[in-house]
């Protein structure tokens, strides 16, 4: 047996920790219409034209349509009270459209050319054959808007109640005693509202799309877990399934599979060698020495696989196998990955400070001085303040923010970075919430506090300018319709990765 293979023992303790979910009724607030806007995002916009409360006075027949906002974003099975007035002799058919957007409610998904599967949008038509019937969709959804078409009714009906029986792990957001401006409330409960529905029984990337475990997800999702909802069990759990889904070789997923069974999903370089980070975040919370000896042997086995990849001047050779993600943007990623593999071992380092495993700081440590001196005398342009990366000597801001991150520069050093990437307009930009989050903790390492809650009003901030009560998956303002699947329809609006405003109002 391998001295990480501990995975038996690890799934057992994971399924000992399943949470047990809680449901609330969220009940539709308001009936609305969308409405096309060149000045609204994604060029759609909503209008109110009645509550809710008055369905129930409403007659609708083949051919009506309803659409009704619930107030806020929810993930759960949409619940409908329906009764038929007069006769009813056949069944009832519907369509529907759960949305997290407006431009969701009025799109045409006869057009959806995207990468990913079409079975990702939210439509769905359903027979109903007795009436009157409370009818639960057995699919869950995340959504805050609903269009209901009749395609075909024996007469007229109504709806007594259109609601979503809401589930997570946690029901009620935190208060926040935090000193914050009423725009900084504004985000954080947006954040807070953001990880939540993601707290289902595991830390899931998107409720809407792709409903998975995925490791660089919760890395970000347990440091906001930690200022917040404090559930080290869901936590924990999250991280011993992929622990346990394991290859035999070592290699800690990205992300895995739980149903049917547990199973080895998608591999991203950089998203194993951060593993040392999320052991670390959860140990440092809850104290679980025990469980920190278990896992560092998994922690070290991440950087033994990748280490292969470094040439003999300590340099990341640009050919490393496989998917580095870093971000959605198109650029070259050595210098960031060499930026991580540093900072994932000084995780490790602290790591086995923490559990008292001594001995194997020392190794770990002549690495980190080497990998950093390599990067500091190979990719640092001491004549612009700027870290390069590839053949091309390529500007981007990952590349400067994961070497600073990593501790390779100093504060002084690092401001003198981030001052000097913005004044060169071709450099590659972050695409994601994700990236905007290093991003902003490096002003902060950089004691560039000032930019970091200027960045963090401009990013997160806008988003909720522009309706969002739950932080998108994708953002790049003024480009409405960016995805990385080719179509926007397939974009999560409700994503775990962008939650972390939790953390800086929290840590700043």
């Amino acid at each position: 047996m391998n001295h990480w293979d501990q995975r038996a023992e690890w799934l057992r303790r994971a399924t000992s920790l399943k949470p047990e979910l809680k449901h609330w009724a969220v009940n539709a607030q308001a009936m609305i219409e969308c409405e096309k806007s060149d000045t609204a995002w994604q060029k759609t916009t909503v209008r109110n034209v009645g509550l809710a409360s008055s369905l129930s006075d409403m007659k609708f027949k083949t051919g009506s349509r309803v659409i009704v906002d619930f107030g806020e974003t929810v993930v759960g099975r949409i619940r409908l009270k329906l009764r038929p007035e007069g006769k009813n002799d056949s069944p009832l058919r519907l369509q529907i459209i759960a949305a997290e957007l407006p431009y969701e409610v009025d799109a045409d998904f006869a057009d959806f050319r995207g990468g990913l599967s079409r079975s990702w949008l939210q439509d769905e038509v359903v027979n109903i054959d007795v009436l009157p019937c409370v009818y639960d969709f057995p699919r869950r959804y995340s959504l805050r808007y609903l269009k209901i078409d009749v395609l075909a009714a024996a007469g007229e009906i109504i709806f007594d109640e259109i609601s979503v029986i809401a589930e997570s792990s946690e029901e009620f957001l935190p208060d926040s005693s935090l000193p914050l401006s009423l725009e900084e409330k504004r985000i954080d409960k947006v954040a807070l509202r953001t990880l939540r529905n993601c707290m289902q029984d595991v830390f899931e990337d998107g409720p809407k799309r792709d409903r998975r475990l995925w490791l660089g997800d919760l890395r970000l999702q347990a440091k906001a877990n930690r200022h917040s909802f404090r559930r080290f069990d869901v936590v924990e759990r999250s991280l011993l399934l992929l622990a346990a889904a394991t290859d035999d070789e070592g290699r800690v997923p990205a992300c895995v599979y739980t149903e049917p069974t547990l199973r080895h999903g998608n591999d991203i370089t950089d998203y194993s060698l951060l593993l040392s980070d999320v052991v670390l975040d959860l140990i440092e919370a809850t104290d679980d020495i025990e469980l920190g000896r278990q896992l560092f042997p998994l922690v070290c086995r991440q950087f033994e696989l990748f280490r292969p990849n470094f040439a003999e001047n300590g340099l990341l050779r640009d050919d490393v196998p496989g998917w580095t993600f870093i971000d959605w943007a198109e650029f070259n990623k050595s210098s960031a990955l060499h930026g991580i593999y540093v900072y994932s071992l000084k995780a490790a380092v602290r790591l086995a400070e923490k559990v008292g495993l001594l001995v194997e700081c020392e190794s770990l440590q002549q690495e980190i001085q080497h990998k950093s001196e390599s990067l500091r005398r190979l990719l640092y342009d001491e004549s612009c303040k700027l870290i390069v990366s590839g053949p091309d000597r390529e500007i981007s801001y990952a590349g400067q923010v994961w070497p600073i991150l990593a501790g390779i520069f100093s504060p002084d050093e690092a401001k003198e970075i981030l001052s000097a990437v913005e004044n060169v307009p071709e450099a590659v930009r972050p695409r994601t919430p994700y990236m905007y989050h290093h991003l902003v903790e490096a002003y902060f390492y950089a004691g560039m506090d000032d930019k970091a809650s200027a960045l963090i009003n401009s990013y997160w901030g806008e988003m909720v300018r522009l309706g969002a009560d739950t932080f998108w998956e994708v953002f790049e303002p003024g480009n409405d319709f960016l995805s990385p699947y080719k179509e926007a329809l397939s974009n999560s609006a409700c994503h775990a990765w962008s939650c972390t405003p939790i953390c800086f109002f929290a840590e700043h």
